[in-house]
Order: structure tokens, then C-alpha cells, then sequence
């Protein structure tokens, strides 16, 4: 018995359908190729699949190696800068390596803050702990704090280099600053291990000094370096007085919106 596949028409035999003329041997093939084609199509579907798992598995492996490697790099840029700090002053090519220091300041920093935080807390007997700040919440305005004591830096260098000295970008400051930023990290780093080792005192010490040379000494040694090296119009003195006038009433705004914040309650909880 042949069925035409064309009208549904049944025959004893003829290489022809009786109803609709369809050849029967072309329609049984066209059928037997579908069928082959069908299952060429369902074997081959497991080995690309696992073709392209296997090229995902390669990408990953890719971007863990890259990661490797610049983490390596950034390691190496890190002691070079603890060894000798002016050495990358003026070596622009190095900024995003700069800038993930002062990255990696903030967030240490911030860590720093939230064990001091805790261990207050904790020697409350409870009585305080349920109303501390989480490690999201210190994370978050501590970062946001020291952002912008950076940025208020970086501003006042731009300004004050514009006028009276070098025409630097804001990419070529935040380089100049973030050069010098591995001792206040190694600082932090010391003020981390001392908290975990529930010595506070020395903790906040490490925590200050590292504060103190990140945002105020080294700013003022940049910008002290760039003045002796030209200026444009005035005297060296009179610019870097006009960079702390400039300093001073950028961070006077800064701390006026601070304090009529919620950053400014979570301050005052910390006084």
C-alpha cells in the first residue's frame, strides 16, 4: 500500500497517485530525507551545545587569567609606589592603577569604620547594637564622604594648576594624587588588623593618621610640587594660597550639606 503525501490518496502500487498525479517513489523519498534530515539535525544538537559550552568555559577561563594578570600587575605598581612614591608623579600612562589605589582607599576605609562601629556597639551590652548601621549603610556614606573630600582635592589642584601653573586634565591630577595613595592604604590595611585584633585604640590611631595623608598631606604636596615647577602669573605663595581658599570653601559646602543630611545623623550617632 503507497499514500501520496500530497492529497492522503492510498494505492496498491504505481509510481503515480491516481487522484492527484504526485509521483509516489519522489514523495517516500522527500519523506526518507526528512527523516535523515531530522536526525542528522538531533545529533548534531549535543556537540554544539557542548561546543559552545566549551567556549564559554574558555572565555571564563580568559577573563580569570586576565584578572590574574593585572591583579599582578597592580601588586607590582602598589610596592613600586611604597618604595618610591614621587617616581610615578609624573608617569600619566599609570592613572587607572592611581585610581584603583584611591578605590581601594575607600573601601578599606570604610571597612575600618564599620569595626570600630561594631566593637562600640558591642561593649554597650546590647543596649545600642540593634540601633547601629549596618555594613551596607557605613559602607555606603563612608565612601560618599570620602568621595567627596577627594573630588573637593582634585578640584582645587585643577583650578589653582589651570591658572597659575601646568594645564592639567582631571585625569592628570587624580594620577598625581592616587601616585602616593600606598601608604595611607598599608596605614588602613594596619588600622583593619588592629581592630580585628580588638585593639581599638590603635586601630582608630591608623585609621587617623591614614585619613590625614590622604586627604590633606598629600593634596598639599601635590599641589606644592606643581606650583615649584612654573607659574604662569603670580607669586608660588599666592597660589597656594588661593588653592586653600578654594579647599576651604568647596568643603564648607560639602560639610553644610553633610550635616543637613542623613549623613550628618549617622555622624553625629558615631560622636
Amino acid at each position: 500500500m503507497k499514500n501520496c503525501l500530497t492529497c492522503g490518496h492510498s494505492q496498491e502500487d504505481g509510481k503515480f497517485c491516481g487522484k492527484c498525479g504526485t509521483p509516489l517513489e519522489s514523495a517516500a523519498a522527500l519523506e526518507q530525507a526528512a527523516t535523515i534530515n531530522n536526525m542528522t539535525d538531533y545529533q548534531n544538537q549535543p556537540q554544539s551545545q557542548a561546543g559552545q559550552a566549551a567556549q564559554e568555559t574558555s572565555h571564563s577561563s580568559d577573563q580569570i587569567e586576565l584578572l590574574k594578570k593585572q591583579s599582578k600587575l597592580y601588586f607590582n605598581h602598589f610596592l613600586e609606589q611604597l618604595k618610591k612614591p614621587s617616581a610615578g608623579f609624573n608617569v600619566e600612562i599609570a592613572w587607572k592603577n592611581n585610581l584603583t589605589s584611591m578605590i581601594i582607599y575607600v573601601l578599606i576605609t570604610a571597612l575600618s569604620v564599620f569595626l570600630l562601629i561594631k566593637s562600640f556597639t558591642s561593649r554597650t551590652f546590647g543596649l545600642f547594637e540593634s540601633y547601629g548601621p549596618s555594613i551596607i549603610q557605613v559602607i555606603l556614606y563612608v565612601s560618599l564622604f570620602l568621595i567627596l573630600l577627594m573630588a573637593i582635592n582634585v578640584l582645587a589642584i585643577f583650578l589653582t594648576s589651570k591658572l597659575f601653573s601646568e594645564n592639567l586634565s582631571f585625569t592628570n591630577v587624580i594620577s598625581k594624587i592616587g601616585s602616593y595613595y600606598a601608604l595611607p592604604i598599608a596605614v588602613t590595611i594596619l588600622s583593619i588588623l588592629f581592630g580585628l585584633l580588638k585593639s581599638y585604640t590603635y586601630s582608630m590611631i591608623m585609621l587617623y593618621i591614614g585619613f590625614v595623608l590622604a586627604i590633606g598631606i598629600i593634596p598639599i604636596f601635590v599641589m606644592v610640587k606643581l606650583l615649584s615647577n612654573t607659574s604662569k602669573i603670580i607669586d608660588n605663595f599666592y597660589s597656594f594660597i588661593f588653592y586653600l581658599v578654594v579647599t576651604a570653601i568647596l568643603t564648607s559646602i560639602i560639610f553644610s550639606f553633610i550635616i543637613d543630611s542623613t549623613i550628618g545623623d549617622y555622624l553625629s550617632f558615631l560622636i
